[in-house]
């Protein structure tokens, strides 16, 4: 899929500094903003997917580290720093998901999300946040869903991580505006991507759980492409497609209709 006019603008000739590229909506945005004209610092532990990735765009540099690891992911800012301009937008985009009944999902499982989804876009903020307030200029872009404003029974973990992403993409918007640094929250519904894999359902045929969805997901591709129409538009809070939207107006508005897709979603696990 190919960049509009209007995002070319915006994001052609920036650095930027992008997490979980190496698959999913990571990779197919690294792409995209490489078509844009951005120079991409795509950040993953997956070696052979940032290998695969760079292979098709010569303006995306991996680099394979964990996010969880702060000072691991401070050493590889160091790094950029060194030998690049400064960070113009910051997508902390890296994420996992867990579905299954909570009673059934492992402690252990739910830190090692929490790590990623939350803990990942807090250990990026807090390393690129502070040169942005002294250049007084910056973007940064959080990935959270359209779950994390709805629910999503079976995923609580992931729901967790999510809604707190909104939460904190909104408090450091209130206090980052002040310092000419925008901060916006990508709220996508459904997208096809690996995020989706048999090894991370409990209780669950990954084929069943898919085929009970109650609209049909998005490409990876697309996915980008509604990521940076808002960004590049200024929009604080990104909520895509329309299914998604209609579903952020139930939450507001209407919250006790969503109880038809809460009890859809258990169904598949309950006849396990």
């Amino acid at each position: 899929m190919m960049p509009n006019s209007h995002m070319i603008r915006v994001f052609g000739g920036s650095t930027v500094l992008l997490t979980g590229a190496a698959s999913g909506i990571g990779r197919a945005l690294a792409l995209l903003l490489s078509k844009c004209g951005a120079t991409v610092h795509a950040l993953d532990l997956n070696e052979e997917g940032l290998d695969s990735l760079v292979s098709e765009a010569a303006a995306i540099h991996p680099h394979c580290v964990d996010i969880t690891n702060y000072e691991a992911y401070s050493a590889v800012v160091a790094k950029i720093s060194e030998s690049s301009t400064p960070i113009d937008f910051l997508f902390n985009n890296a994420g996992v998901t867990l579905l299954g009944e909570a009673q059934n999902i492992p402690f252990e499982r739910w830190e090692w999300l929490l790590d990623i989804n939350l803990m990942g876009a807090v250990n990026g903020t807090m390393l690129i946040y502070p040169g942005m307030i002294m250049r007084r200029s910056g973007h940064i872009v959080n990935t959270a869903s359209i779950a994390g404003s709805t629910g999503y029974a079976t995923a609580a973990a992931y729901t967790t991580s999510k809604a707190a992403l909104l939460e904190f993409s909104r408090s450091l918007r209130s206090e980052a505006e002040a310092y000419g640094v925008r901060v916006s929250v990508a709220c996508p519904g459904y997208v096809n991507s690996a995020i989706f894999s048999q090894d991370r359902i409990v209780g669950a045929d990954r084929d069943a759980m898919v085929r009970d969805l109650p609209v049909k997901m998005m490409s990876t591709d697309e996915a980008a492409f509604g990521f940076l129409k808002g960004v590049s538009k200024g929009k604080n809070t990104i909520v895509f497609p329309f299914t998604a939207r209609f579903l952020w107006f139930l939450s507001c508005w209407v919250p006790s209709a969503l109880g038809v897709f809460q009890r859809r979603f258990m169904r598949v696990f309950q006849t396990k």
